[in-house]
């Protein structure tokens, strides 16, 4: 399901077994939501046009978030996994200035992690 009017811009992906697997140059939503029992999501962003602020949510039992982004692009990662790490790029989370795109990551999962490189 996804709302596509300009007052919510929420991108939604739910099922019951599989994620979300995003690559190429299309447009990436402001806020993404990732919601499976059984699933991650795979997105490379580095083709991309991306907003200023773009956020991707991810709710799963089993699954974690693997995200490439452009070398210009702050990460901003919040996570909660039972199971599973934290692997960011250094540089990739430094301190945003005015003119930098951010996209913050959100991973809620017992068995899963984030990782994140910047190509």
């Amino acid at each position: 399901m996804t709302n596509t009017t300009s007052s919510q811009r929420t991108d939604w992906h739910v099922s019951l077994i599989g994620g979300l697997k995003r690559r190429g140059p299309g447009r990436m939503p402001a806020d993404t939501v990732v919601l499976t029992p059984i699933g991650g999501a795979d997105l490379d962003l580095r083709d991309a046009r991306i907003e200023a602020i773009t956020s991707v949510t991810k709710i799963s039992i089993a699954g974690g978030v693997r995200l490439r982004v452009p070398a210009d692009v702050t990460v901003e990662v919040e996570s909660f996994s039972l199971f599973g790490g934290r692997k960011v790029e250094p540089g990739t989370q430094d301190t945003p200035d005015a003119s930098c795109r951010v996209v913050r990551v959100r991973n809620y999962s017992v068995f899963g992690g984030v990782d994140v490189t910047r190509g």
